[in-house]
């Protein structure tokens, strides 16, 4: 499972993702795992989205440095992962966002593909909102059934 979002500012939430996927068995990746290497922290994180079986998309107030694509490492992320593999979407509550992170956050829910989107306000609320989809996936491996709380799937064409 690869944890996708903008590190900085959210470093107590990639750990308790980390910790919940960790519990349920699931191997983790998250681009502070990839050390000094050949390939460029693109080619690194871009790889580790297409190692993963599912990617955990963490959304909070920051979108994140824009990459020479225009886009953030985060949403290069999304768009590699949308297609490949499931992904659970969790966005963070009271906080005030950038403009161009709430179109990202539109963006994701609005997928056509169907992204489960859950949300949070706290690392612990978190790890809990993780924990659930995250046992159902490894059940069933069927993203469609993760429909508990306060969560919903974004309908397929």
């Amino acid at each position: 499972m690869f944890i996708s979002s903008p590190i900085h500012g959210l470093e107590p939430f990639r750990d308790a993702a980390a910790r919940a996927a960790a519990a349920l068995r699931h191997e983790v990746k998250r681009s502070e795992d990839f050390g000094a290497a050949a390939d460029t922290p693109q080619q690194a994180r871009l790889a580790g989205v297409r190692w993963a079986d599912a990617v955990l998309l963490l959304l909070g107030a920051r979108y994140g440095e824009r990459q020479p694509s225009g886009l953030s490492a985060t949403h290069e992320e999304y768009r590699e992962a949308k297609s490949r593999c499931p992904m659970l979407a969790f966005v963070q509550r009271e906080v005030e966002r950038e403009a161009v992170q709430q179109e990202f956050i539109d963006e994701v829910r609005g997928w056509a593909g169907g992204v489960l989107t859950g949300d949070f306000a706290s690392p612990e609320e978190l790890q809990d909102g993780v924990s659930r989809p995250c046992m159902s996936w490894s059940s069933r491996n069927r993203p469609d059934r993760w429909t508990k709380g306060r969560w919903r799937i974004v309908p397929g064409p």
